[in-house]
């Protein structure tokens, strides 16, 4: 697959409040990437009392980076002139799945993102 959709930005949340405090959370840099967008399907989330509902906004597929994983922050800026600028939409990532690319044979991350703040 070729990643020409955009770049994608993945940030671990990291509290910066001294101990004892009530957490402030940072976002912190881990990885920078292209990505390409993936297909997805959508369906009306149902809440339950015992399961974990995930509504997905986007699937994105980036070079590999095992380090990512769910709650890391997603900052996408689209090449496309149509698109968001970056920094007004901000993605949490719901899956992480790191494999290789059956067309190239490379390293790969896909990412599943839910919409954190529009």
């Amino acid at each position: 697959m070729i990643l020409d959709s955009g770049i994608c930005k993945v940030y671990h949340k990291t509290n910066t409040a001294s101990a004892g405090s009530k957490p402030v959370w940072t976002d912190q840099l881990i990885h920078e990437s292209y990505y390409g967008e993936l297909n997805f399907e959508t369906s009306p989330a149902r809440p339950t009392e015992s399961r974990e509902e995930i509504n997905t906004a986007a699937r994105v597929r980036i070079l590999q980076n095992r380090t990512i994983a769910n709650h890391d922050r997603v900052k996408l800026i689209s090449f496309s002139s149509a698109a968001r600028p970056e920094g007004d939409e901000l993605f949490e990532v719901t899956r992480a799945w790191h494999g290789t690319d059956g067309d190239s044979g490379e390293a790969i991350t896909d990412l599943t993102l839910e919409v954190v703040k529009a």
